[in-house]
């Protein structure tokens, strides 16, 4: 923060002169832009109707510094319902579930991410300003963990055990594609199985 002591200068247009000089001299760059891009969305605002909302969009769900653009995929500070869908994913290792947490993707209090979990259902939420198709590799990304078509966590395929990783999707099986490419749409069951399969593949049945 900065303090401006407008008593100390001389008057007129030197005065003017000095102030906005203090006014500048006391912010970094980042502020400086900051202040610019400010005055350039409420120049917007006096000419365009509804500009004030996207106004408050801007400011409301600015990107964490903290937290990286994944992917192309933001941490904002609130949820967004433009786009909002579900999707559902299992895992099995070696015969056995593995638990997909809760609160991936999600960083309280500061952002949370497009794709993120809210509990350990395995329900993916798709919550999106933009109209795109996010992917599975991608949700991968942001939770931290390896995936592709040769990998899962530490996990790799070995072709001389006979150690697969296959994936199915509503219950088939994916072929000749990249794992990581697999569109998340909605109401779409995803089952990751690394290694020997369970006794049946399961289906999920979706209540919202």
């Amino acid at each position: 923060m900065f303090r401006l002591h407008i008593k100390s200068y001389p008057s007129g247009p030197a005065c003017k002169y000095s102030v906005i000089s203090t006014f500048f001299n006391n912010m970094n760059y980042v502020d400086i832009m900051r202040y610019f891009q400010l005055i350039a969305l409420l120049a917007v605002g006096a000419f365009l109707p509804g500009s004030i909302g996207f106004l408050k969009d801007y400011t409301a769900n600015e990107v964490s510094g903290q937290y990286p653009i994944i992917d192309g995929i933001r941490c904002d500070s609130s949820e967004h319902f433009n786009f909002h869908y579900h999707a559902h994913l299992s895992i099995f290792i070696n015969g056995f579930s593995y638990l997909v947490p809760g609160g991936i993707g999600i960083k309280p209090p500061d952002c949370i991410y497009w794709l993120h979990t809210h509990d350990t259902s395995g329900i993916i939420h798709i919550e999106s300003p933009e109209n795109n198709t996010l992917k599975l590799g991608q949700f991968f990304d942001i939770w931290g963990k390896k995936f592709n078509n040769s990998q899962i966590f530490d996990f790799k395929v070995d072709n001389s055990t006979d150690t697969a990783l296959s994936v199915y999707m509503n219950g088939t099986a994916i072929k000749r594609i990249s794992y990581r490419d697999i569109p998340i749409v909605n109401h779409e069951d995803i089952i990751i199985v690394y290694g020997a399969p369970p006794p049946e593949i399961p289906s999920y049945g979706f209540q919202y």
